[in-house]
């Protein structure tokens, strides 16, 4: 038998305390409802039938759906399969149209992602599954907000278009130290991609595209190596692992360690330990 399982919360370290949902569901049918929010969904397995505005589908792996604010619509299993498995995000409008007017050379208004509510892209729809992965997992804020923009950047650039047209728009030069030197003096505390922004004077999703571009690193992946750098001198002057996570801006031990190995091969103990 194949077992059932929803989750649906929200993140309030997102725009406007975003709601996301991962389901495998089998005997669970959404009757005809409707959001006041957009849903962004990719499809991991099984096959979805659907109703979006009286007009019929089947949702399988490597599709991503896109539902308007208002559409009525219903999701259940296809008979023939009997289950169905996806990830989806329910952002509001102006959140997608505040990363649109950083995509686009246009206002924050007027976003078009299109009439076809189903798009067979499996390079998206794995964007997005693990995007939403990131957010669901991730205990630092930053590395959500930042999966989170990219994802909708991605998904914009493909199907967006905007009333003046889709001309994508250059990321204007950003003086990208600026950003670093906070990063160097506040990495230790809870950072978020606005705050860091704003620290340049630019928009969040055209600071990320320009510190990418400058530094050939992501944000995120920035400041968890200074963080990482901070760790290395506190445990090798006898700092414990514990301590050491929570001081240099880790938000639990198994975090830590985890990026710890991952960037140096050894757990933070193994490194204490080696030290003299």
């Amino acid at each position: 038998m194949n077992a059932e399982h929803i989750r649906l919360w929200r993140d309030s370290d997102l725009s406007d305390g975003m709601e996301l949902l991962r389901a495998v569901c089998c005997s669970h049918r959404y009757p005809a409802h409707s959001h006041d929010e957009f849903v962004i969904a990719a499809f991991e397995g099984g096959a979805q039938r659907h109703s979006i505005e009286k007009h019929t589908g089947v949702a399988i792996p490597g599709t991503v759906m896109i539902i308007q604010p208002g559409q009525v619509h219903t999701g259940e299993a296809a008979k023939d399969v009997g289950q169905w498995a996806y990830r989806a995000f329910y952002p509001q409008p102006q959140v997608l149209e505040a990363v649109a007017a950083d995509v686009f050379d246009a206002p924050a208004t007027g976003l078009d992602l299109g009439r076809a509510a189903l798009h067979d892209n499996p390079l998206l729809a794995r964007q997005l599954t693990l995007a939403h992965g990131v957010i669901e997992t991730s205990p630092d804020p930053l590395e959500r907000q930042s999966a989170m923009l990219e994802a909708f950047a991605a998904l914009i650039r493909r199907y967006g278009q905007c009333a003046r047209g889709r001309t994508l728009r250059e990321a204007p030069a950003a003086d990208v130290r600026r950003a670093q030197d906070l990063i160097q003096s506040c990495f230790d505390e809870r950072l978020s991609i606005s705050q860091v922004a704003s620290a340049v004077g630019l928009s969040e999703y055209h600071f990320m595209r320009s510190f990418r571009r400058q530094t050939g690193m992501t944000v995120h992946a920035y400041i968890t190596q200074v963080r990482l750098q901070a760790a290395k001198d506190r445990l090798a002057k006898g700092m414990s692992a514990a301590q050491t996570a929570i001081s240099v801006g880790f938000f639990d031990q198994s975090h830590f360690t985890n990026r710890f190995r991952a960037s140096f091969g050894v757990t933070p103990g193994r490194f204490a330990e080696a030290c003299r």
